[in-house]
């Protein structure tokens, strides 16, 4: 059976908290329950719902975010808390490669939000609309998460995975909004 842990500093749900570093560790609660693929971190009282298998990966991505955190929190400055803004999701932007392939088309690998991402993009539009990524001149995008290596979202001329988490639409728009535009400058 397995052992239920319990945290002794645990705050009730429906009590709102003054504590300066609520916003912060709601923000992490998030970004763990995203990494674990879970739909709340609230006790649902059933054991169906409130037990989960763990792979140790998971686990270790779980300590490494909880390990950041804490060093974030010893060096004085606040976590990050990320934000499904676009302009904070653009500032996040780092192009890393391009790849330019002879028969068209340019791959660029890079990281943004907490995500790696490889896309091929074209300087013009694709004969047909749906062999691109909502006109964007995207044709193929995959974006994992960088702790988890799990894929958030899949586009290959069409969806093979759809953005599992809120974080991962925000990206996908904007990397649609404007990356051919950042790669080709038009």
């Amino acid at each position: 059976m397995a052992k239920r842990l319990t945290n002794p500093t645990k705050r009730s749900a429906s009590k709102p908290t003054t504590d300066k570093h609520a916003a912060h560790r709601e923000a992490l609660h998030e970004q763990v329950r995203q990494l674990l693929d879970l739909d709340t971190l609230a006790d649902r009282k059933r054991d169906s719902l409130d037990f989960h298998e763990i792979s140790v990966s998971d686990i270790r991505a779980i300590i490494a975010v909880a390990f950041d955190a804490g060093a974030q929190a010893a060096s004085g400055k606040p976590a990050p808390v990320m934000s499904t803004d676009p302009a904070a999701i653009i500032a996040s932007l780092h192009i890393s490669k391009r790849d330019g392939r002879p028969t068209g088309g340019t791959w660029v690998h890079g990281t943004i939000a907490s995500h790696t991402f490889e896309a091929l993009v074209f300087p013009e539009h694709a004969e047909s609309e749906s062999y691109e990524l909502a006109r964007s001149r995207i044709s193929k995008l995959h974006l994992s998460h960088e702790v988890t290596k799990r894929t958030a979202a899949a586009f290959d001329r069409g969806w093979e995975v759809t953005p599992t988490s809120d974080m991962a639409k925000a990206i996908v728009d904007v990397l649609a909004s404007g990356l051919a535009e950042t790669v080709f400058g038009k």
